[in-house]
């Protein structure tokens, strides 16, 4: 009788379960925000508290809150205004957003920090690598991403930066000739691409983000090109230490702090 909820009869095969979805942490919070919002009757239009005071209040890191508040921009429930804050743009129920959520699987998706760490731990000796077995056509490739990359800074073209930006990390992967690095790599390299972390970037890039973020790649191909390791380990290290800081810059300024 015990076992009669699992199985038909002796020897059948056991019924199939409902996929379980993981969550992040960024979805719970994504979720208690949209909670805060209808509780407190918060209107269209009213400007939520700073990041850093959410994240304190939540007891969550701001790289998760960071995260949840990307989500809720992609549902349409929030808008970032740089420099400026964070505004309710719309108030859906919190069960559709909770659905939205859950449909959009997030939980799929590798959070930014274990990415990037992911990369520092394998492209500065990739880079090194690459320097050594690059071809003519590996090196015009490089090239032609940073000319690309620089005419995105020129037009403040976000996106076009993002994806030479992404194509040339991608790039110096292939030179390599390595179908295991490759195979590792170029997946995590692709994480940049998430949708999540398009809404995350878009908040964070200015005009001076992509001028450093220009510099630091033409800095690497420049170190491949001298064929010294420790340049080239440096630079790529510097780049993507930097990439990683940049996730953290403020999304407002925080007036009270200038004063």
């Amino acid at each position: 009788m015990g076992n009669a909820g699992l199985c038909k009869e002796a020897g059948s095969q056991v019924a199939m379960f409902d996929r379980i979805n993981p969550i992040f942490r960024s979805q719970i919070v994504a979720e208690q925000i949209i909670h805060k919002i209808r509780d407190a009757r918060i209107n269209i239009g009213d400007k939520l508290a700073p990041e850093r005071e959410m994240a304190k209040s939540m007891d969550v890191s701001r790289n998760t809150l960071r995260e949840a508040i990307a989500m809720l921009q992609m549902a349409g429930v929030l808008e970032v205004k740089r420099s400026n804050g964070i505004f309710v743009a719309s108030l859906p129920d919190k069960d559709d957003v909770k659905q939205w959520l859950i449909d959009a699987e997030f939980g799929r998706l590798t959070d930014s920090q274990t990415a990037i760490g992911a990369r520092i731990a394998m492209e500065p000796g990739v880079a090194i690598m690459a320097a050594r077995t690059a071809t003519d056509e590996d090196w015009h490739k490089l090239d032609s991403y940073i000319e690309a990359m620089r005419a995105a800074v020129e037009t403040g073209d976000i996106e076009a930066y993002r994806s030479s930006d992404n194509d040339m990390h991608k790039a110096i992967a292939l030179a390599t000739r390595n179908e295991t690095i490759i195979s590792v790599l170029l997946p995590v390299i692709d994480t940049a691409r998430q949708p999540l972390w398009s809404a995350i970037k878009r908040d964070i890039y200015n005009a001076g983000v992509l001028r450093s973020s220009f510099e630091e790649h033409r800095q690497i191909v420049e170190a491949m090109r001298s064929g010294d390791e420790y340049f080239i380990f440096r630079a790529m290290v510097r780049h993507l230490e930097c990439s990683k800081s940049r996730l953290e810059i403020e999304i407002e300024i925080d007036v009270d702090a200038d004063a």
